[in-house]
Parts: C-alpha cells; sequence; structure tokens
C-alpha cells in the first residue's frame, strides 16, 4: 500500500506505480466450473522478486 499524505509524497507515489507497471506479468488460467473456491499460488525462484497476487478466485457454476 501506497501511504499519500502530502503533494510531495503523491509524486513519489505515482513514480512508484509507474516502475511496478513497467516490471509487471500476467498469468492466465482455465478455470474449473465446479461453484467452489480454488488457491492460487505464485511463486518465484528469486526471493528479491516481490509477487502480487489474488489468494484464488470463485469458479463459476456451470
Amino acid at each position: 500500500m501506497i501511504d499519500v499524505t502530502s503533494e510531495k509524497r503523491l509524486e513519489e507515489a505515482f513514480d512508484q506505480i509507474s516502475e511496478e507497471l513497467r516490471n509487471e506479468y500476467t498469468l492466465g488460467y482455465y478455470a474449473s466450473r465446479d461453484g467452489k473456491f480454488h488457491k492460487i499460488k505464485v511463486e518465484t525462484v528469486n526471493k528479491d522478486l516481490k509477487v502480487m497476487a489474488r489468494k484464488g478466485y470463485y469458479a463459476p457454476k456451470s
């Protein structure tokens, strides 16, 4: 989370967001159709990288 308490922090926040977007990847998957919650786990070999991913998803029912 980015804490913005002043105009200077706002500029820093936009810089940080811009940097993060330049290093973004998108993964895709085919959702099950069973109406259940499915966990998602994303890991990297390089522990210096920060993964931001959702915990899982609720699949639609067929």
